[in-house]
This record gives structure tokens, sequence and C-alpha cells, in this order.
């Protein structure tokens, strides 16, 4: 999983499935985004096999109680990019209607009730991002 490096996943792991991993993003704009990667290293969706694709309903149904359970997530945003990264993975955004209170931090959903916008600063730490990892471990 080499290709995965970019992405931290010794530091920023949340949850490992069997295709997928589900990924804490060290940019984190919403309470409890995630970056869901393919272990195997493809360009395309359209190579994705039947089992891997699957999969991917287990991930966002997993990611998806997970937060509205923790955060009380309303919606979720997915981008598939591959730009910058160009192998299968999707940006997974939570997003809320109402600032959410956690860890000591109040956490805007600026972009609400609109796309989520990947270009914003983040001011979020590693102490925090590491209490985020182990609540969505649980």
């Amino acid at each position: 999983m080499e290709h995965l490096k970019v992405f931290s996943p010794e530091k920023y792991l949340v949850k490992d499935f069997e295709y997928w991993v589900v990924l804490q993003r060290y940019n984190h704009l919403t309470l409890g985004a995630c970056v869901f990667c393919l272990k195997r290293d493809i360009s395309s969706l359209a190579e994705m096999t039947t089992a891997e694709s699957g999969e991917l309903q287990k991930v966002c149904a997993w990611f998806e109680n997970k937060t509205k359970s923790l955060y009380g997530a309303e919606k979720f945003n997915y981008l598939a990019l591959m730009m910058k990264d160009p192998f299968v993975h999707f940006h997974a955004f939570p997003r809320y209607s109402k600032t959410q209170e956690r860890h000591g931090r109040a956490w805007h959903d600026v972009s609400w009730p609109l796309a989520i916008k990947i270009d914003l600063p983040n001011d979020c730490d590693e102490k925090t991002l590491n209490k985020i990892i182990a609540e969505m471990k649980e």
C-alpha cells in the first residue's frame, strides 16, 4: 500500500476493512472528516472489482452511522477527485447545519448548505486529531 503514504495511514488509521482503509483527514474541515482509500493501487473507479465496490457501501454505512452517533452529522459529501493523488480514494465529509462543540473548540461547517469547500484553512492540531481518531475507533 505504498500509494497511501501521502495520507499517513500509520498515523491516521481509523478503520481497516478488507479492501478499504478509513483515514482521518489531517486537513480536518468538518468534524469527523475522513478519507476512504482503496488498498489496491488503481487509478480509475471503473477498475474496481465487484467486491471492492460492494464493500464501499459498507464503508459509507459505517462512516455515516459513526459520525451521526458521535457528532450528530446530518448530511454527507463524498469527493473522488484523484488529480493530485491519482489512486482511488474518496474524501468524506460529515455536514452540520449547526456549530458542533467538541474537544474544547467550536466546529463550524462554513460551507453549509452548499457543497464543501476543500481549500479552506485548517486549524485542527495533532492532539485533537488523535482524540477524534480514538473516539471513531470505538
